[in-house]
């Protein structure tokens, strides 16, 4: 499942959207930390018992353990770009749906309504939301205006498109490596739009993050970028 988000230039981008097995996985994930952390904590209380220095009263323990497991989603996800370790290990991570980096007060919401959406029912209200909203989203992005995309798309873009390029092909740009699958999409749905302004204006970023300078006619000029990108993936996937 994709979904189409509109960026500020009014560029469609579709992202693919995380799936709930994704989430589930990477919650588990999360949660075996959450194990880590706990026998760490009663392995250090073990030590120092047995040393004959006591860590202090049972309500100290107790904020040792639990303080890090409930603030460990919100600050993960603030300070590592809208990810957790176990999001890190299934390349998904929270986006606005504007697809823009989430704010905190987005992360605080998300955070607050995990109660409704993991704590209840044993994350049933989350999987069912997620399964009937159509965005990936549960009930805390809902409310914070986010959700969960595949930071990576599952098939790379160059697999999916026929590229129709002749054999003898020679590509023009060489420094169109440094662009991605993502600016490659973007580009494609900007040549079908056919909007003189969105064209010229693609060609001019273009222009500044690979360092060239156009002179052919702007749809042209972005057809034979892609047709360069789709080269140099090709030849080096061989």
């Amino acid at each position: 499942m994709s979904l189409q988000i509109e960026t500020a230039q009014n560029v469609g981008v579709d992202y693919e959207v995380a799936s709930v097995g994704d989430r589930i996985l990477a919650q588990f994930i999360d949660y075996a930390i959450y194990f880590v952390w706990l026998l760490a904590v009663i392995a250090v209380v073990g030590i120092a018992n047995s040393a004959g220095r006591g860590l202090g009263s049972t309500w100290i323990m107790t904020g040792a353990i639990i303080l890090p497991v409930l603030l460990y989603p919100l600050l993960c996800e603030y300070f590592l770009n809208g990810q957790t370790v176990g999001k890190m290990a299934l390349k998904i991570r929270v986006i606005k749906l504007d697809g823009s980096k989430a704010t905190l007060s987005a992360y605080l919401l998300r955070w607050l309504l995990s109660i409704v959406d993991i704590g209840f029912f044993s994350g049933m209200i989350a999987v069912l939301t997620i399964a009937i909203n159509g965005k990936g989203q549960r009930v805390g992005d809902i409310a914070a205006g986010t959700t969960v995309v595949k930071t990576q798309p599952s098939v790379r873009l160059a697999q999916l498109l026929h590229s129709g390029l002749a054999p003898d092909y020679k590509p023009s740009y060489s420094s169109v490596t440094q662009l991605s699958d993502k600016d490659i999409s973007t580009l494609r749905k900007v040549i079908a739009s056919g909007n003189p302004e969105l064209l010229q204006a693609a060609v001019h970023k273009i222009e500044e993050l690979i360092g060239v300078n156009n002179l052919d006619e702007p749809q042209e000029f972005l057809k034979t970028i892609v047709s360069d990108y789709q080269y140099y993936v090709a030849a080096s996937d061989m």
